[in-house]
């Protein structure tokens, strides 16, 4: 997978090179974590000087999945939401030192966390620029202006969120960059291994199957999918539901389809690692919200597998999804319209595979990493021309 994308990527002259340290304020891999990693490996590849800091004081696995990254990690920052008084105060002044210093030429927060801190420890003079990624509807609160206007360079992932964001008018729309996200188009593929996950959920090879892939929790739609569910079985009782994943709502879910009459078409297969061999099974994916790295992961890695998405249109999903080509988009919540196009689309299997080779052909054009890293460089240029700038505001 690393040497795939390193062929593909153009090596950078020495003079071009950047010293880059992302920071991300997470112990687990989870959210924002493989978007992160990837941008970071490839920005390695291209030739530039990559470190990350990651929350290394809360237990988690993130530091040995960052591993195959081959992305160097600075233990000089413990960048965790819960640490005390006095570890903050060592981040600041550890950060503090990186700005006077001039040690990188561009300081990626990625979480609020790192945010924060980083725009306290900025120094009035520096050379070195400070550009954040806003993964999240969330993370754009109209309480954290304050930290916009310390930062020289903003990414979202969605054109939806940039127009939010210029709209409030202290931003400079040079400076605010939307990025779509990546998928690894060598993982996810597609495959006629169909026939394992739906083996394994005693499905039949020929029913139609719509799938969800998402953590079971509080406004990711799971509630309003298996509401919507009773018409979809009743115009087509050999269809069936995949619900993957884990999550605090798991046993409430699981529990309401158990007791409503079409329960037995819904098939809880919890939390999969498999996920390559999950979509290939499915004959759409359906996404209702988007997680917590914004970038909605889940809807290009099923696209990727040549699975048509059905997605509510929120969030980067209404950007994502093109609309009777690669899918169909939903207003949200909208329990009707989620039926009908459920029933529409898992009785019209023509249309589904038609829907499936657009959705490969432009998962694999237009949401690689090579253009997500080509835009983000270009932002880095653009803060960089003005190192002489003493002021921290826009």
């Amino acid at each position: 997978m690393q040497e795939a994308q390193q062929t593909s990527l153009e090596q950078l002259e020495p003079e071009r090179r950047l010293k880059i340290l992302h920071l991300l304020s997470f112990a687990k891999y989870t959210g924002p974590a493989e978007p992160v990693l990837q941008l970071a490996r490839s920005q390695c590849q291209l030739g530039h000087d990559v470190r990350l800091a990651i929350d290394t004081k809360r237990r988690g696995n993130l530091l040995q999945r960052a591993a195959p990254y081959g992305v160097p990690i600075d233990n000089n920052l413990v960048l965790s939401a819960t640490a005390g008084p006095f570890l903050q105060l060592r981040n600041l002044l550890a950060l503090n030192r990186i700005w006077r210093e001039n040690k990188v030429h561009i300081i990626h927060a990625n979480r609020t966390n790192d945010h924060t801190l980083a725009a306290m420890a900025r120094p009035r003079k520096t050379s070195v620029r400070l550009v954040r990624t806003l993964f999240t509807e969330r993370a754009q609160s109209r309480w954290r202006g304050w930290q916009l206007r310390r930062t020289d360079g903003v990414i979202v992932v969605s054109e939806g969120y940039r127009k939010s964001l210029l709209g409030r008018g202290y931003l400079d729309p040079s400076r605010v960059v939307a990025i779509s996200g990546a998928v690894n188009s060598d993982l996810y593929q597609p495959d006629k291994g169909r026939e394992k996950i739906r083996e394994e959920a005693g499905i039949e090879l020929q029913a139609p199957v719509a799938g969800i892939v998402a953590r079971m929790k509080t406004g990711r739609g799971h509630h309003w999918l298996l509401e919507s569910w009773d018409s979809v079985h009743k115009a087509l009782p050999d269809a069936r539901l995949v619900i993957a994943g884990r999550g605090p709502l798991a046993k409430s879910l699981k529990a309401f389809a158990d007791q409503a009459s079409w329960g037995k078409s819904v098939v809880f297969i919890g939390y999969r690692t498999d996920l390559p061999e999950v979509y290939r099974a499915l004959d759409l994916k359906v996404i209702l919200a988007p997680g917590n790295d914004g970038t909605c992961r889940a809807a290009l890695e099923a696209m990727a597998s040549a699975v048509p998405v059905l997605a509510a249109e929120v969030g980067a999903l209404g950007e994502i999804v093109e609309n009777g080509r690669t899918g169909r988009l939903v207003p949200n919540n909208d329990r009707k319209a989620l039926s009908q196009a459920l029933i529409g689309l898992l009785s019209n299997p023509e249309q589904l595979s038609e829907m499936g080779i657009h959705a490969l052909r432009a998962a694999t054009s237009q949401f690689t990493i090579e253009r997500q890293v080509k835009i983000i460089e270009k932002l880095y240029r653009r803060v960089l021309k003005d190192v002489h700038k003493t002021s921290n505001n826009f």
